[in-house]
């Protein structure tokens, strides 16, 4: 009978103890890879527009606030360029109506002028005539009349018509001036009150406008720019994205032999494959309807296709982590997770009402 090596012999409960030690961590953990990500917000406008600016690049890091793009819709502009025109139109109109009254009102001056100095030349004509009659019947005593009362002579007559030709035209001339003078203060009154509506109207307009502008909603980063200065974009055209400054979400992918260790409320931590003492915990929020190729980058021998289910774990915005880096995920029995290193959202032990409620009430 051959004798048994030894050797073997004590090989027999290290294989044992390998064994139960991979089993018992495979047991309390489960490791799989995925990427940080930002928060991606696409900027679009409801109604087609024009890009007349664009202010910043992509990946540069803008305040709450900052001015992104300029941009204007059609309407508007049209909408304004009209009630400019309308505008102009009527307090044209009334300019040269004023222009009109003054020039008639001048008109009217000049003739009243000429026609009182017409019969002024008359009146002293007719004047010069009487005074040479009276002095020639001053000579003449023998023909005196007996009696003191003279009746007026023609000319006397002549000259108190004149007066009173004079006094009628300038009373017609005075009543026709005064008449555009009246309407020459209100002239273009009832436009001018037009066109301060329609003044207030484009102003409007304008600020709609000016509304259009998009700025970033909070503090972060600038992503991708679809659009061109002066380049026209449909409705709903996304124009610009934003990502917030920190990621607060993980997508990861879990290899499909390891499905059923996870689950919607777990929680995980979350750690840089670079730098491994960035870390924080996350939870796991959605989890993927079907099986996905797992990307490249997260496959520990790359040029091997391996398949996996999608998993979406929210993580605190206050974290080391930058977009898109490669982070190992662990998840963790209650028991093992370290309260002191994460918010009190994912302190509570590993129940998925629980860790859920939380999530929704940090949101």
């Amino acid at each position: 009978m051959k004798k048994i090596n030894l050797i073997y012999l004590a090989l027999i409960p290290v294989l044992f103890g390998i064994f139960y030690i991979n089993w018992n961590y495979a047991r309390h953990s489960v490791v799989f890879y995925g990427f940080a990500e930002n928060k991606e917000t696409e900027i679009n406008h409801e109604f087609p527009v024009q890009v007349n600016r664009i202010y910043v690049t992509p990946g540069q890091f803008v305040k709450k606030g900052d001015l992104l793009m300029e941009v204007a819709h059609s309407k508007f502009d049209i909408k304004m360029n009209d009630l400019s025109h309308d505008i102009e139109a009527m307090r044209l109109q009334a300019r040269e109506r004023r222009a009109d009254l003054l020039r008639s009102i001048r008109q009217l001056e000049a003739e009243r002028k000429i026609k009182t100095a017409e019969v002024d030349l008359r009146m002293e004509k007719l004047k010069a005539e009487i005074q040479l009659n009276t002095s020639l019947l001053k000579d003449l005593k023998s023909i005196r009349p007996k009696n003191d009362s003279i009746a007026p002579s023609p000319n006397e007559v002549k000259l108190a018509t004149l007066e009173r030709e004079k006094e009628m035209i300038g009373h017609s001339y005075n009543l026709q001036i005064q008449l555009l003078k009246d309407e020459l203060a209100t002239v273009g009154g009832a436009k001018e009150v037009m066109a301060e509506k329609m003044e207030k109207e484009k102003n409007f307009y304008r600020k709609e406008q000016e509304k259009l502008a998009i700025r970033a909603p909070k503090d972060g980063l600038i992503g991708n720019i679809h659009c061109l200065e002066g380049e026209n974009k449909p409705s709903f055209s996304t124009l610009i994205t934003f990502y917030e400054k920190n990621p607060t979400l993980v997508k990861g992918y879990v290899h499909e032999n390891l499905i059923v260790h996870v689950a919607q409320g777990d929680t995980l931590e979350v750690s840089s494959s670079l730098h491994p003492e960035h870390r924080a915990y996350g939870i796991v929020v959605g989890l993927g309807s079907r099986i996905v190729e797992i990307p490249e980058r997260l496959r520990k021998i790359p040029e091997i296709k391996v398949y996996g289910r999608e998993v979406l774990i929210q993580i605190p915005p206050e974290n080391p982590f930058l977009q898109k880096e490669k982070v190992v995920l662990n998840f963790l029995n209650p028991e093992e997770i370290k309260p002191a290193k994460f918010p009190p959202l994912f302190n509570s032990a590993r129940s998925g009402q629980n860790l859920k409620k939380e999530a929704v009430l940090k949101q």
